[in-house]
């Protein structure tokens, strides 16, 4: 199997799974009550320190009070809670991991 095969199969995988991620994340903090525009501003990316969580830089700010809390508001968590529940991400990426792979196998 050459190396091009393995590294486009990882990229594309990583790709899917950050997406899957990035929708469960988007879930969990509309579900907790994040507004709808700092939600729809949030994703996840994958790079060489793994998955990392994305929100529109100019409503981080917002998505800080709404994760960590404020004297007024308590935190949702949101972002660690995907975070922690990384089980079904793993096997999803390994799923997509074999399908890309399994025609050079």
């Amino acid at each position: 199997m050459k190396k091009d095969h393995v590294l486009n199969a990882i990229h594309k995988a990583s790709h899917e799974t950050s997406r899957l991620v990035g929708a469960h994340t988007r879930a969990e903090a509309k579900a907790t009550g994040w507004p709808a525009h700092v939600v729809s501003g949030m994703n996840v990316s994958y790079s060489k320190n793994g998955f990392d969580a994305n929100v529109n830089e100019k409503h981080h700010a917002e998505a800080l009070d709404h994760e960590d809390g404020t004297p007024d508001r308590q935190p949702t968590g949101a972002i660690r809670h995907t975070a922690n529940r990384t089980a079904e991400a793993e096997n999803f990426l390994v799923n997509r991991l074999f399908k890309h792979l399994e025609a050079h196998l």
